[in-house]
């Protein structure tokens, strides 16, 4: 999952070794890879919520299933 931030959120950007910065990436937790797709994304989206840091930081959550970065799976607006 990508967190796409609010303007103004560029210091909770991950910078990369050649001084770009880029959205946060979140991975779900080995437990629940054995769970449907849709109850990952809700748990997922309630991780975001609950975050001190990127509760109010997030603008946009973007879902993708590994090693298909072209297409989001899902999206959430928040």
């Amino acid at each position: 999952m990508v967190i796409c931030l609010k303007n103004g959120n560029d210091h909770l950007k991950v910078t990369a070794s050649n001084g770009n910065t880029y959205n946060p990436t979140w991975y779900n937790f080995l437990k629940d890879n054995s769970k449907d797709m849709t109850q990952i994304i809700d748990k997922m989206h309630k991780r975001v919520l609950t975050h001190a840091t990127y509760a109010s930081a997030a603008n946009v959550l973007l879902f993708y299933i590994n090693g298909n970065r072209s297409h989001a799976v899902h999206k959430i607006t928040l």
